[in-house]
């Protein structure tokens, strides 16, 4: 009966941890200037869900995607933090991956791109 009660306090610990992950609200947003080509990014996020809207510019012509998908934000055993994007559909410069994350008082930077909030 103890080697019980002790394997589920082990897992109901393990299942805290999980449950303690950094999690974002709101609505962060980057200008990109890529050759002629110019688009605004909009994250926002809400629970582990993700939703960005890219609207490219292109010689005036203006057109907006929608990527929907969920994240996680981990820490490494150093201190430094990464975040996880799975993204059900993706273009050349929306991907899913595991990136770098810092987040400041009004931003966060995903890998080297700093977001600012909205609103």
């Amino acid at each position: 009966m103890k080697k019980l009660l002790c394997v589920a306090l082990v897992v109901v610990m393990m299942l805290s941890l999980v449950a303690c992950s950094k999690k974002l609200s709101g609505t962060y947003e980057a200008e990109f200037d890529i050759k002629v080509m110019k688009y605004t990014a909009s994250y926002t996020f809400s629970g582990n869900k993700v939703e960005i809207v890219k609207k490219t510019t292109v010689f005036g012509v203006v057109d907006s995607v929608t990527f929907e998908g969920t994240y996680e934000i981990t820490e490494n055993d150093d201190g430094t933090m990464e975040i996880t994007i799975n993204l059900e559909t993706e273009d050349d410069h929306i991907k899913s991956g595991t990136y770098t994350f810092e987040e400041g008082e009004d931003y966060i930077k995903i890998g080297p791109s700093k977001l600012y909030l909205k609103g």
